[in-house]
């Protein structure tokens, strides 16, 4: 081979080293640009997480301290709309839950709340077959036998709901029925709704009579509602009055954080008589 072929062969392969290690360092360079953005990221979700709990923990802190006259209504201040905070930002949204029906307190409502909502009937039958103790099947219901059958097969609770969530496991219930019920039921332990912050589909199923119902959700606008306009609108329907109360005892904190581009949110229930969160989920930023 002549020296011309020689130098030509080892130009050659000077290039192809010289692209090789060219591809080596693009490719390191690349690998080390998305470490250090994935690390960002993780520190970035570290602390929108501990931010949105600092939110829950602040709400709690704000809800402890109110004095014991004050009544929950929806005018009250509970958006405390966007904060700085440390790295990024936090909001935080709170609700009583007496604004809700107990679908462990007050399940014999249950039927007539589905029943304004437009849900079918019979899903009420299958809820009560889940949370009662025994195996015998309402007429909509489902019990052992039923839930047995499925693929995979489980057993339903035969106790009262733990939460919302619980329903999609109910027969009939999927999520996105659950997703529908939940501005209107809840698990908390309220055994009473405030006549100044539920829904009027809530009002009535508890009150049952529309003319009353019409009376809160008109009066409540104006002013809140007071004790002695219960007393008097319900004095000879005790029951009725029994189930009302104008403050309840657990609250819903919804907090969500971002750092950079991350976001995190979650949800918490507040036992606001024991000062202690009693429950405690994921959300989707999107809240």
């Amino acid at each position: 081979m002549s020296r011309r072929a020689e130098r030509g062969v080892a130009l050659v392969a000077a290039v192809s080293a010289l692209a090789v290690l060219s591809v080596l360092a693009t490719g390191l360079a690349t690998t080390s640009v998305l470490d250090q953005h994935l690390v960002r990221n993780a520190l970035a979700a570290l602390q929108a997480d501990a931010l949105a709990r600092s939110g829950v923990a602040a709400a709690a802190v704000i809800l402890g301290e109110r004095s014991p006259a004050e009544v929950d209504t929806l005018s009250a201040r509970w958006d405390s709309g966007r904060q700085p905070l440390g790295a990024g930002w936090v909001e935080v949204h709170v609700e009583d839950e007496a604004r809700r029906l107990d679908l462990n307190q007050l399940a014999d409502v249950v039927p007539r709340l589905f029943q304004i909502l437009g849900v079918d009937a019979q899903l009420a039958d299958a809820l009560a077959d889940w949370t009662d103790a025994d195996d015998i099947p309402r007429p909509g219901g489902a019990e052992r036998d039923w839930y047995l059958g499925r693929t995979p097969p489980y057993l339903p609770a035969n106790a009262p709901l733990g939460s919302v969530g619980e329903l999609t496991g109910v027969r009939g219930f999927d999520a996105a029925l659950v997703e529908r019920l939940r501005p209107f039921v809840t698990v908390a332990g309220e055994p009473a709704i405030n006549p100044n912050t539920a829904p009027r589909e809530v009002l009535l199923a508890v009150i049952g009579d529309p003319a009353s119902v019409d009376h809160l959700v008109t009066g409540r606008a104006a002013a809140p509602i007071s004790e002695a306009d219960l007393n008097n609108l319900f004095a000879n329907r005790p029951a009725i009055r029994q189930r009302l109360t104008l403050r309840g005892q657990h609250y819903t904190l919804r907090a969500l954080a971002g750092v950079g581009e991350v976001r995190r949110a979650v949800e918490a229930t507040l036992d606001a008589p024991l000062d202690r969160i009693v429950a405690w989920r994921q959300l989707s930023p999107g809240i």
